[in-house]
């Protein structure tokens, strides 16, 4: 048995759930229909709530790319098992690739050296801040206000587009799955036609080998990778686009969150 699944929730204040992988049953109980629609803080020990409110408001405030957080999950027996969860903003979701805590593991201490933040909730009720290749020491952040943020809950502040990919794991050619409707605003992709096609696909060849190889870092260690490459529109007409992209990866699935890069050109006088 794995020890993770995904998680997708809205990024209104309440954090509902609009997705669940088929992993999070064998590990908390729950089949996925049992929690879609929830408000995603019904799932959080009430003693880690306030301080993953706290970290709901920055993800969504910053459009943090990815930060972790480890805290206590409610299990469909009503007892609690403690998580940490790889989170990824995602235009007008986020996404999490959560595992079962084990802080001595490696795959634990690679996640934390590869996300942009770390936050832990505490058993007495405080939240620790720590970011990479920084000791754990609590930190200090301004305080973010969330009428600044949402109104009746809805969020009020201009989003970066991004789009999300969930890969298929189990192949070579890594089959997209799932295809958010950004995708096809951002890079003209059919998100219903994209289904089962490969995700090499819309890779330059000469980019292929190395993509293939970062992504399977992601896939064989857990870890977070970025990604910079062009996503081909038509490779008939030589069109693409720069696009950067972050990866997790977890027994169900590859998560892929992209958004478009700069161009970059050379000087050449």
């Amino acid at each position: 048995m794995g020890d993770n699944w995904i998680t997708i929730w809205d990024n209104t204040a309440e954090a509902n759930i609009v997705y669940a992988s088929e992993s999070i049953t064998p590990l908390a109980g729950w089949d996925p229909e049992d929690i879609i629609g929830k408000e995603g803080f019904e799932l959080f020990h009430p003693g880690d709530r306030a301080s993953l409110h706290k970290v709901h408001l920055t993800n969504v405030y910053n459009e943090k790319m990815s930060s972790m957080v480890s805290y206590r999950y409610l299990t469909k027996s009503g007892s609690y098992i403690r998580l940490e969860t790889i989170i990824h903003y995602c235009h007008d979701v986020l996404i999490g690739s959560n595992f079962l805590y084990d802080e001595n593991s490696l795959e634990h201490k690679l996640r934390a050296n590869t996300v942009d933040e770390v936050f832990v909730c505490q058993p007495d009720g405080t939240l620790e801040v720590t970011g990479l290749w920084n000791d754990k020491k609590p930190k200090t952040k301004a305080k973010l206000d969330k009428d600044k943020i949402w109104k009746d809950s809805r969020i009020i502040l201009s989003q970066e587009r991004r789009f999300c990919l969930i890969l298929n794991r189990f192949t070579d050619v890594l089959n997209i799955v799932f295809a958010s409707r950004m995708a096809t605003e951002l890079v003209a992709l059919d998100v219903v036609s994209a289904i089962g096609t490969s995700f090499f696909e819309y890779v330059k060849e000469k980019d292929a080998q190395y993509l293939d190889s970062q992504i399977d870092l992601a896939r064989e260690q857990n870890m977070v990778v970025r990604l910079r490459f062009d996503w081909i529109i038509n490779r008939q007409n030589n069109i693409s686009e720069p696009v950067e992209a972050i990866v997790s990866s977890t027994d169900d699935g590859i998560v892929m969150v992209t958004r478009l890069a700069p161009r970059m050109f050379m000087n050449t006088q």
